[in-house]
């Protein structure tokens, strides 16, 4: 069992490298562009910006990050940021579907033509950058080949125990997920390590489920860190962040949301992955269009919950002492 548990962390490791080198790549041909990107500041503005951004940087929080420079340089629209984040939330399942396309052809491919385009001098960074990310690809495909080998190896027994297949812990999966995806920093290497471990059906989908909830809410924690040195309207967007996800796993909790969102999945699908790819995309895009639907009142929520404390320093000194006649 110890062999096994090392070469599941190593795998892992893999993974996670693969990652790091599509991004690299993904920021190398758009990141300076990206930067000096000036969209008008409506909320539909926001939510394809997120969209947008995120599909490029294969990152929702490397591209939250972003926005939260963005917010603390320029100091404007709050509507323009929650709906960023809307748009960030969806964008990052695009990532995720790549994953299912994993078969050992398109694995080699991506390596052999990724080797190719880094190390044959074309002169161009365009060609380095695609290399890159075809290699880092690859890279992937090969974690996800070798997970899922050591998937079908792990005694079931084993697996049951950790997830909790037979009793219905909600809340001990969503810290599960939460705690997975605090870890690794990552909510797309958490989603496609769950996606290896369940290519069998093993877990059941209302437990993948739940697992997604805390992975979103575990999200939060990485651009809390970075949001720590920046000023109020950069801080004021992570704990939008935070809140979006939060409540949207509240509300989400029920099983009058989840099983129909469960069906609607069973019935696009019966690829396993797939159907983790679907879940995630349509939590996602039905939690976001009730935020939608409630940008005013969110917005004003959000402003009241967390004021200005500088503003209200400022405010203080301007009010003139009463003078007792």
């Amino acid at each position: 069992m110890y062999s096994l548990t090392l070469l599941i962390f190593v795998f892992i490791a893999i993974f996670i490298f693969g990652i790091v080198l599509m991004r690299i790549g993904f920021q190398t041909l758009t990141y300076t562009h990206i930067k000096q990107f000036t969209p008008k500041l409506s909320p539909l503005n926001g939510l394809l910006a997120g969209l947008l951004i995120t599909a490029l940087l294969q990152s929702s929080s490397a591209s939250i990050a972003l926005l939260i420079t963005f917010m603390a340089s320029m100091r404007r629209s709050l509507k323009f940021a929650i709906c960023y984040l809307i748009g960030a939330n969806i964008g990052t399942t695009f990532t995720v579907q790549l994953f299912v396309w994993n078969n050992l052809d398109l694995m080699w491919f991506c390596l052999i033509v990724g080797v190719l385009l880094i190390f044959i001098p074309l002169q161009h960074y365009l060609w380095f950058s695609g290399g890159v990310i075809s290699f880092g690809l690859g890279i992937i495909f090969t974690a996800l080949y070798g997970l899922e080998n050591l998937a079908s190896v792990i005694p079931t027994q084993q697996i049951e125990q950790l997830i909790g297949v037979e009793q219905e812990s909600t809340f001990h999966l969503m810290l599960l997920g939460f705690m997975l995806t605090t870890v690794i920093q990552s909510s797309t290497t958490v989603t496609g390590i769950l996606m290896s471990f369940s290519t069998d059906g093993l877990i059941p989908l209302s437990h993948i489920y739940y697992l997604l909830l805390g992975i979103n809410i575990g999200t939060c924690i990485t651009i809390l860190i970075v949001s720590i040195s920046q000023p109020f309207y950069a801080k004021i967007t992570a704990y939008a962040h935070i809140w979006i996800n939060v409540l949207g796993a509240i509300i989400a909790l029920p099983a009058i949301f989840r099983d129909p969102l469960i069906q609607l999945t069973t019935w696009l699908t019966s690829n396993p992955e797939q159907q983790i790819v679907f879940i995630s995309i349509l939590y996602n895009v039905v939690t976001g269009v009730i935020f939608l639907l409630l940008l005013s009142p969110f917005c004003k929520f959000i402003t009241f919950i967390h004021k200005d404390k500088s503003d209200l320093r400022t405010q203080k000194k301007a009010v003139p002492k009463s003078r007792v006649d």
